[in-house]
Formats: structure tokens, C-alpha cells, sequence
């Protein structure tokens, strides 16, 4: 202090250091790595869809257009008049019982009525297509099947008038061999099933049957055609010429895992099971696929075993949280 004035002595200045750019970095590297690590971690567990190992089976059905081929014997009207039947449609008939009635309007507005009875026996039908003639089990050996489109089976309602002459109802007999005949497609089956062909199951309007394939097949290359004879088949299916039917194609039972879920180790099949939280890949012996499902078995494959459906980008003793 001089003369009453404040003498300042400035103080030195901290020097700064330089902003560690490679600490920031590293700091950055490290928690990258981290997340893709982590974040790999749960996408893989995130595909890989762990299930667990169910016992199934399933069907491939295809569908079928066919024409039935079945005994039956067409009544015709003896006089003009309105037609009538005196039983219900589908009720089976003795041979000798009523089917129908017709009656006739005399000129003095009396009526007359004529009754027609049946000679065979069988279900009566008035499902009438013309061709009950020719799509006959008796004409077989000699069956060229006609061009058909589709058929207008319109039967004649209570009350319509008929000529003297004009076929009025049948009676099928359901009691002999009814047959189906239809094309169909080899490569819809598994290789080798038209070389000895068993029973094929079949499902139609909430009904289940089979068909038998017949003696004379048509192998053409691509497609199997002929007759198949129906068992155990529903009597409300013969009234019918043409029909559609669902078939089994093909079936797989077992334990079934999708396609995707098998990887291949120097060609040996496996899948990844969930053991302890890890993927670890066991060896499996593939007994048949179907729609995509395959069938397996193994020393540790038992129903209700985790796996891995999906195992894109899995890896032996990965963590399956």
C-alpha cells in the first residue's frame, strides 16, 4: 500500500488441459460393444421361439370331383296326370310297395287315381339325370364315360304334371357296390403309394367313409384314373351323379417340430434344445414330413422338451433367456 492506494498483484492462471478425445472413444467402443452383445443376445432369444415338443398328427386332404356309378332302375309314369309320391324320398322300399301316385283329371272333373308300385328293392330317389342307363355297375366292362358338364338333377316337385311315359323316380340299390369314378393326381401322394394303393379315407358333407381303389387303374403318367368303390359310405351321398370329396392325401403322427427348427451338423439332423438356459444341439433321426411339420426321434426327444422353432443365427451355448 502507497499514498493510501491498493496495490493488486495478479494471481498466475490455472493452465487448462486438453479434452482427452480418446478416453470419449473408448467409453463410446465399449458401450456399443456391449449393446451389440446384449442386444444380440436378446434378438436371438427374441427369434428363437422356443416351444415345447408336442405330440401331433396331421392330414393333407385334397379334393376330388368324381361321378357315381351305382345300380338303380327308373319308373315311369303309365298315364298323364300330377305326380305324386306316396312315400318320403330316401325311405327304402320292399319290393312290390307304393312309390307314387298319379292322378288324372277325367272329362266329367272326376279323378282317378293310379298307383305305382316298385318291382325291385332299394332307396327311393327323384334325382333323375338321364343317365341311369349307361353309369351302370353292369355296363363296366364296357364303360366309356360320357362328356358330362354339370348336371341339372331337378327333381319333380309334389303336384307337377307329367306325361304319360316321363320317367318320375328311381330306386337305387343301395345294397350293391356303389363306385366312384375320378382322376387323380399321382403327385398329390407320397412317392410309391399308386404302386400298391390302399384304402384312401374320405370326408364329405360332416360324413366319413372310404374308398377301395378298383382292379383296373389307369396309370397315364401324371394322374391315376378308374373306379373306387365306396364303403361304409352315407345313403344320402347316392342320390347324387356328380359329387366332390375330401381325401386324405398323406398323414404324420409323433413328435412333429417344423422344418425350419432342424439344422443340419456335417449332414447329421438336430435341433437346439433348451437345456439349462442353453441351446445345445442334439441329434434327431427324421421319420417323415408333412405340410412342413417333421416328424422326429431321439435318445433325449420326449414330449414336452423345450426347443427352438427358429434357430436363425442360434449358436451352440447361447443363453436362451
Amino acid at each position: 500500500m502507497k499514498n493510501g492506494n491498493v496495490i493488486q498483484i495478479p494471481l498466475p492462471q490455472k493452465r487448462r488441459r486438453p479434452h482427452n478425445y480418446f478416453k470419449d472413444f473408448l467409453l463410446i467402443v465399449i458401450i456399443l460393444v456391449l449393446a451389440i452383445i446384449f442386444g444380440k443376445r436378446f434378438v436371438v432369444s427374441t427369434i428363437a421361439q422356443v416351444q415345447m415338443l408336442p405330440q401331433q398328427s396331421i392330414n393333407r386332404t385334397i379334393t376330388l370331383d368324381g361321378v357315381l356309378i351305382k345300380a338303380e332302375k327308373v319308373f315311369k309314369a303309365p298315364c298323364s296326370g300330377r305326380f305324386h309320391l306316396i312315400r318320403p324320398e330316401g325311405e327304402r322300399l320292399e319290393m312290390g310297395a307304393g312309390g307314387a301316385k298319379i292322378i288324372t283329371i277325367n272329362a266329367d272333373g272326376g279323378e282317378t287315381t293310379t298307383n305305382m308300385y316298385t318291382d325291385v328293392t332299394g332307396i327311393l330317389c327323384r334325382h333323375l339325370d338321364g343317365y341311369e342307363s349307361i353309369l351302370s355297375p353292369a355296363n363296366m366292362d364296357e364303360l366309356a364315360l360320357p362328356v358330362m358338364g354339370k348336371i341339372d338333377d331337378r327333381p319333380l316337385a309334389d303336384g307337377d304334371l307329367v306325361d304319360k311315359g316321363q320317367p318320375v323316380f328311381k330306386i337305387i340299390d343301395n345294397l350293391s357296390p356303389v363306385y366312384m369314378y375320378t382322376t387323380i393326381a399321382k403327385a398329390d401322394f407320397a412317392e410309391g403309394f399308386w404302386d400298391e394303393p390302399g384304402t384312401l379315407q374320405v370326408f364329405w358333407n360332416n360324413f366319413e367313409f372310404s374308398i377301395v381303389p378298383g382292379a383296373e387303374l389307369v396309370d397315364n403318367g401324371e394322374n391315376i384314373e378308374g373306379l373306387f368303390m365306396l364303403k361304409n359310405f352315407p345313403e344320402q351321398i347316392i342320390h347324387r351323379r356328380q359329387v366332390s370329396i375330401d381325401v386324405t392325401a398323406g398323414a404324420l403322427g409323433g413328435l412333429l417340430v417344423p422344418e425350419q427348427a432342424v439344422v443340419y451338423k456335417d449332414e447329421q439332423p438336430g435341433i437346439y434344445l433348451v437345456i439349462k438356459k442353453k441351446a445345445t444341439w442334439t441329434a434327431v433321426e427324421i421319420k417323415g414330413s408333412l405340410g412342413g411339420k417333421v416328424a422326429l426321434s431321439g435318445d433325449e426327444i420326449v414330449e414336452g422338451v423345450p426347443f427352438v422353432s427358429n434357430p436363425i443365427l442360434m449358436r451352440e451355448g447361447w443363453l436362451i433367456e
